[in-house]
């Protein structure tokens, strides 16, 4: 009895020690992809999904911007951009003072759309 217990509390701690040295080790790779990531030289200004894997990306290097397509297996350059045109863009006033709707009004809207479908079959 003794023995199984032992063995059983045994068992448990080599459990947690390796789930612990896996957090550990996740945390040292999740720091070195970081520190892959950024660069003295370069940066990612904007990027704009267009489809998908495709994305329309705004690259800086020193002081030159360069608009870049990306796909899923290559990258072409589009255009050099001059620093002056890159202006960003405001969200419509009339969306912007658009109140959200909640979830309420939604599901009226909704069952106000399915009614007035019925009605014309």
């Amino acid at each position: 009895m003794l023995g199984g217990m032992l063995t059983a509390v045994g068992t448990l701690c080599i459990v947690v020690l390796i789930i612990y040295l896996s957090y550990v080790a996740a945390k040292l790779v999740a720091k070195g992809s970081v520190r892959a990531g950024r660069s003295q030289y370069m940066r990612m200004v904007d990027q704009l999904p267009v489809g998908q894997s495709r994305a329309v990306s705004i690259v800086q290097v020193g002081d030159r911007y360069f608009l870049l397509g990306m796909a899923e297996k290559e990258m072409h350059m589009l255009a050099e951009l001059e620093e002056e045109g890159l202006i960003p863009l405001q969200i419509d006033g009339a969306d912007a003072q658009a109140p959200a709707m909640d979830f309420r009004e939604l599901l009226d809207k909704m069952g106000k759309t399915r009614k007035h479908w019925n009605d014309k079959k």
